[in-house]
């Protein structure tokens, strides 16, 4: 839709055996000192590549004696997965004689140096793509710039993915249907940023149900629910977990939001009663959206206040639903219903003292990007417009209404004035005259045509809002501008447009200076909107956006579910397994913590839920905080947290296969080739009959399979330690095999699964290195530091220029390895190094 020259398009190339050559004949300057000169890499592969990797025998369908002669981007390709083999130690084979070490480093570094120097020819234009926005992108965009809520990433296509990340240029194409959709989605947001009237007065509601009126209501008294859920004493009393949801008195803040649906805090009493020292938690929910408010405590015997503060859609409310309420009290031997008399159960019950709420709430009044679209420009009814003034659209019923719209005494100046002030912020840069000039003649022929001011300014304001200018991410060859750099790293820290600051600074030409670009790396680094870059970015890194992908079998994992009979999950479960991972990575990052403690740590994040969960010390209540881990447990690091270890899984079964190869591509950064076509994969097997093991002994004694399998099987034979939901297991589960269990669900019935063959967790390296289990495991991949540092730098470069790193940035993520390295691998070290690099600096 938006041509642009492609950056590899009418440039010379150099290959990487030219380059081999001429370092070989001292052409080019080394990068690092040796004692004596180093062989070529060509007579290195000669002499013990060629062998099995000639034209003749190509092993593993690979061919190292044509390298000259292929086209150079593609041998590109193949000189970095030799690179990758002979660092990894894969090659030569263990059975071969094995050239010394330092022979190798220089052979390494001649294909570093060689790969670097044929990429920087290859890319005269950059090595980056012009991109668009994608749907999280776009929908922050619009939020700062107009300053709303509106929900706008359903409205849009989805977004594919390129190297795992939404960020890939290559995957973020544009169609006709993604123009027709960012029509509507800037239309909606233009007519949610607008004031309409007078701002709206704050009101508090308080709902105590001390009062019979208040007692009312389809949810307290449908058949299903009024033995559960009784007012006692003033207050409400949750015997049971209700069997429909229970928006209490929220038919009432339901009429309030259908009349000013916007932000509001709503505040809740609570209480845990007869607790006998057991608290009691509870979820608050939205009951049209269905969107987790939170999880809170419920104190013991005395009431405390949790506040929340929500932008609610017209007609929404809240509801409340007690938290394993039915467990704890079965455990306690209480029953859930009233006697026959219709006396209520008595004993352990949520108890609810009141409701408040308040609002709507506005920070700032005109809203800001009412400001931004019209100014301070004077407010008139439509009934007062000039007759024969014309409304299209959605202004056209509102012809007669008392709602406000911007009028002015001089259209020309002020759309121009608006709209360079608009189009600047939207563009991300200082626009021009030129710039404006085609916006300002779409405000003309409307006004042409009779329509309003507002009609008018709204048809340009919606042009700008998808036009290339503000969809895309454009970039010049070579060292990035200012403005380009500010919207770089905008997107990378905060998933939105620069603000305010950074836009002065590229305005003033200063960004690119390394002090202030670190400077303002740190304010955003420092800045609550910082979360945005660290949830996205685990999302497409981790794979935490898989979370829900698969459930876990219900039979054979029940303790993942609340409800196991109709599959409903734990909700506080499920979200504090996200909120580990999210939190325990924020953390290092907020204290610069050695990114190695993403493989092994001695504390994380945990719950009472969770703890449990894991089998840990206990930790009181719902909240997530920080624990020290047991100086013997099986946990710390990333490798052994239940999201991980879940999106990992299939939900019924775990495979080596799968958990392997993720932590080879994920963490240590040398993914395996994909397995060849006329290799099946292997299927699980829930009865019991065979282990995992046992399939892939099948496979490693294939010629084709055994050499990825020698890699990718070892991490996945140590994370076999742990179930599909990321629990600790010494046997695996079944279905038909094995030994009875003697153990209730969360609902008290006997479970369906069985144990199974024991868990085998042991393994060994490339290097014959040997480990027992997880532990083990995780110590020899500390010994792999760099490769991880880099591993994670290639990570955070893809994910924030918006391309895949390639063989040819080896020689740069080296480089900034080697600085953080200096700082103990801090992973807020390696953010700044990443920035301040060649990679991150150039298109």
């Amino acid at each position: 839709m938006f041509p642009h020259r492609h950056p590899f398009a009418n440039r010379g190339r150099l290959s990487v055996a030219s380059v081999l050559v001429s370092l070989s004949l001292g052409s080019l300057s080394r990068t690092t000192a040796h004692a004596a000169p180093t062989p070529n890499a060509h007579q290195f592969l000669e002499t013990h590549c060629y062998g099995c990797h000639d034209a003749d025998m190509q092993k593993g369908k690979f061919r190292m004696d044509n390298l000259d002669s292929l086209d150079p981007a593609e041998a590109a390709k193949k000189w970095g997965r030799i690179f990758s083999r002979l660092e990894a130690g894969e090659m030569p084979p263990p059975k071969k004689p094995r050239p010394p070490q330092a022979q190798t480093a220089d052979v390494l570094m001649e294909i570093k140096v060689a790969l670097a120097a044929e990429a920087k020819a290859r890319r005269a234009e950059g090595r980056t793509h012009m991109r668009r926005l994608n749907r999280l992108e776009y929908e922050n965009t619009v939020r700062d710039l107009l300053g709303i809520t509106t929900p706008l990433q359903d409205l849009l296509p989805e977004d594919d993915l390129a190297d795992g990340f939404a960020t890939g240029s290559a995957a973020l194409s544009i169609s006709p249907v993604h123009i027709q959709r960012y029509m509507e989605a800037a239309e909606k947001a233009l007519q949610d940023a607008l004031m309409r009237g007078a701002r709206p007065e704050v009101a508090k509601r308080t709902w105590s149900f001390s009062d019979e009126k208040e007692q009312k209501g389809y949810a307290l008294n449908h058949p299903n629910n009024k033995p559960m859920i009784h007012v006692r004493d003033g207050r409400l009393h949750f015997f049971a977990e209700p069997h429909i949801e229970v928006p209490i008195q929220s038919y009432q803040f339901a009429e309030i939001t259908k009349a000013m649906p916007g932000r509001y805090r709503v505040r809740v009493s609570a209480f845990t009663h007869d607790a006998q020292g057991c608290s009691l938690a509870f979820a608050v929910r939205t009951t049209r959206s269905k969107q987790l408010l939170g999880y809170f405590d419920a104190p013991a015997d005395r009431s405390g206040v949790v506040e929340v503060a929500h932008w609610f859609r017209p007609g929404e409310s809240i509801t409340i639903e007690p938290y394993l309420l039915n467990k704890a009290r079965r455990e306690r031997k209480l029953g859930q219903y009233a006697a026959k008399d219709g006396t209520p159960p008595g004993g352990l019950a949520l108890g609810i003292d009141w409701i408040e709420v308040e609002g709507p709430l506005h920070d700032v009044w005109p809203p800001l990007g009412h400001e931004r679209l019209f100014g301070g420009l004077e407010l008139k009814p439509f009934k007062e417009l000039p007759k024969g003034t014309v409304l299209t659209g959605t202004l056209a019923p509102l012809r007669y209404s008392e709602k406000l719209t911007p009028v002015s005494g001089n259209p020309e100046a002020d759309a121009k004035r608006l709209l360079t002030g608009f189009l600047g912020r939207a563009f991300r840069r200082p626009v021009t005259a030129e710039d404006v000039a085609p916006y300002h003649a779409i405000v003309a022929r409307h006004l042409e045509q009779k329509e309003c001011f507002e009609s008018a300014m709204l048809e340009a304001y919606q042009t700008a809002l998808c036009s290339p200018d503000f969809l895309f991410l454009v970039e010049e060859p070579g060292p990035l501008s200012d403005h380009a750099l500010a919207s770089r790293l905008a997107y990378f820290l905060t998933r939105s447009a620069p603000d305010d600051a950074l836009r002065a600074l590229a305005d003033h030409g200063e960004l690119k200076r390394p002090e202030v670009l670190r400077r303002e790396t740190e304010r955003l680094l420092a800045s609550p909107r910082s979360t945005a870059f660290v949830n996205d970015f685990l999302d497409h890194w981790l794979h935490l956006r898989d979370l829900d992908a698969t459930m876990p079998d219900k039979e054979l994992f029940p303790e993942y579910y609340e409800i196991v009979f109709n599959s409903k999950v734990d909700g506080l479960l499920r979200e504090s397994i996200a909120a580990e991972t999210r939190l325990f990575f924020g953390s290092l990052l907020k204290t610069n913590g050695s990114l190695l403690q993403l493989i092994d740590s001695d504390f994380t994040y945990l719950n009472s839920r969770l703890a449990e969960f894991y089998g840990l010390p206990p930790v009181e209540g719902v909240q997530m905080r920080r624990a020290p881990l047991p100086a013997d447990s099986v946990r710390g690091g990333v490798l052994t947290q239940a999201s991980v270890l879940k999106v990992t899984a299939n939900g019924s079964r775990t495979s080596p296969v799968l958990r392997g190869a993720w932590v080879l591509h994920n963490i240590i950064g040398r993914p395996p080739p994909p397995p060849p076509a006329e290799v099946a994969g292997i299927e699980p097997d829930t009865r019991g009959a065979t282990t995992i093991r046992e399939q892939l002994a099948k496979h490693q004694n294939t010629e084709s399979c055994a050499s990825c399998h020698r890699q990718i099987d070892p991490p996945g034979f140590a994370l076999e330690a742990f179930d599909p939901v990321g629990q600790w297991r010494e046997a695996y589960r079944t279905t038909e095999m094995g030994t009875e269990v003697k153990l209730l669900n969360v609902e008290g019935q006997k479970v369906k699964y069985r144990i199974g063959a024991v868990v085998d967790a042991s393994g060994s390296l490339l290097d014959n290195s040997r480990f027992a289990g997880p532990q083990e495991f995780k110590k020899l991949a500390l010994r792999q530091s760099d490769a991880v540092a880099r591993c994670i730098a290639g990570k955070l470069v893809t994910f924030s220029t918006g391309h895949h790193t390639e063989p040819g940035d080896i020689l740069a993520l080296d480089a900034i390895v080697a600085s953080v390295k200096k700082n103990d691998y801090g992973l807020r070290t390696l953010i700044h190094a990443v920035i301040q690099s060649d990679l991150f600096l150039n298109k």
